[in-house]
């Protein structure tokens, strides 16, 4: 819901002298023709059972998310406006939306009205659309191949809601587990989502709050399990941070406030800095965190992205066959590596057979940089390929150009005892050889119709 409202200072935060409009605006890609003529492909397709997605404390789940759809609960929407009505629409039936062109809610009126947020508070509530339990969203490609695109937009997927109106999601929450009742089975969770084939733009913080933290991510999952993305695009679009002399972007695709049992796979993160955070406070959050936050991300490219790929705390973190390149020498600070995986507070990661490659860095400078930690609770890694595509490493007698194996244990510990686990659900273990061309051919929007 847009107010239109003007800036002011929030809590201390969102100076209103720091109020910036978008400096560029993309070229959208508005429709108003289904291509396909309205046929289902992929839309009805379930979840593969190949990440965290398909577990929960129960045991075994499909994720189908709205494959289950009846004609009327299947919709097919060209602007912001259309997607919300859908989801008002069907509430928490099962649901497929198909998106078509370009969606921004900056635009009203059948995408003839444009209107910048004008505030913190008007991006805050305006400028974002909450995914309801049991949806499938989709892009479909248009008539020139294009995936359907998401600019100036949040979506999040649940929120960290309390029981009722006025009430304080921390406390209801607590009280719901102090009661003896499951946590699993708290009334505002958002469960079972697929999210495919979208090309997102982050959003340029019009507001945001300091000179070094915007607000508004590309998504957020919050109190949400059971949830699919797969082969999406995140990048800041046309609306890079060197615009600004400050941070107007936040995270490209975060997992926060008590989520469980994610994927993401074969997606593409680029011109990005702060890329995923899964889990994103320390002790302060172990009422909801604590237990929770398992998440497998494989077959994703990061490709210049500058940080966060990820960062995870409290979490069981699967990472597996990835493709990660970037450069630490480039003149352009949007495409600017800084730093990769790295296992924060009570974390618990895996990562295997991914293939790192890079200019600027070479391999005996990835510890610290590529893979890094700190107040873990179990680290793994084995299996991987770096190269360093302009550096020598005359440490370890590596030319420029070569492809070496690489375990990037980095001298973390392994989990052992009760930290020691598994993932419960197979998976395929390609040779990390293999992996940057499978990846580079199958990551991102538009690779599926």
């Amino acid at each position: 819901m847009r107010n239109y409202s003007a800036p002011v200072t929030v809590d201390g935060l969102h100076n209103p002298s720091n109020y910036k409009a978008a400096p560029k605006l993309p070229t959208w890609q508005f429709a108003t023709v289904d291509p396909t003529g309205g046929v289902l492909t992929f839309e009805r397709e379930a979840a593969p059972a190949n990440g965290w997605h398909s577990f929960s404390r129960k045991g075994r789940v499909v994720v189908s998310g709205g494959s289950s759809a009846t004609a009327s609960r299947i919709y097919t929407v060209f602007n912001g406006q259309q997607l919300i009505a859908a989801i008002n629409a069907a509430g928490n039936d099962p649901k497929i939306i198909r998106i078509v062109g370009h969606i921004d809610l900056r635009w009203s009126s059948n995408n003839t009205v444009f209107r910048e947020y004008t505030s913190y508070s008007d991006q805050k509530y305006g400028g974002s659309i909450m995914v309801p339990s049991n949806t499938t969203l989709v892009g479909i490609n248009d008539a020139q191949g294009r995936p359907a695109r998401i600019t100036g937009t949040t979506l999040l997927v649940g929120g960290e809601l309390a029981l009722a109106a006025g009430g304080d999601p921390q406390a209801d929450y607590k009280a719901w587990e102090a009661s003896g009742k499951d946590g699993d089975e708290y009334p505002t969770w958002t469960k079972n989502v697929i999210i495919r084939n979208l090309q997102i733009d982050t959003p340029w913080d019009v507001n945001p709050e300091d000179s070094a933290n915007a607000y508004a991510d590309g998504v957020t999952v919050s109190r949400a399990q059971n949830v699919w993305f797969d082969h999406v695009s995140i990048s800041d679009g046309d609306t890079p941070d060197s615009l600004a002399s400050d941070t107007r972007h936040d995270g490209a695709l975060d997992v926060v406030r008590g989520s469980d049992y994610v994927t993401i796979s074969n997606s593409h993160f680029t011109k990005h800095h702060k890329t995923t955070l899964i889990g994103n406070g320390d002790s302060g959050r172990a009422w909801s965190d604590a237990g929770r936050l398992h998440v497998t991300l494989h077959g994703n490219w990061w490709d210049h992205a500058g940080t966060r790929l990820p960062l995870n705390r409290f979490g069981q973190v699967h990472i597996f066959n990835n493709l990660v390149t970037g450069s630490t020498n480039t003149s352009n600070n949007d495409l600017k590596f800084e730093a990769g995986s790295d296992a924060r507070y009570q974390s618990n990661q895996l990562i295997q057979n991914n293939f790192y490659g890079f200019t600027g860095m070479k391999l005996s400078e990835g510890c610290g940089k590529v893979i890094k930690g700190k107040d873990y609770l179990g680290f793994r890694s084995s299996g991987h390929l770096f190269v360093s595509y302009d550096k020598a490493d005359s440490s370890l007698g590596i030319p420029a150009g070569t492809v070496s194996s690489w375990d990037g244990q980095c001298g973390m510990s392994a989990p052992t005892g009760a930290n020691l686990w598994t993932p419960p659900y197979s998976h395929t273990l390609q040779a990390a050889s293999a992996v940057e061309a499978s990846v580079k051919a199958n990551a991102g929007a538009g690779k599926l119709r």
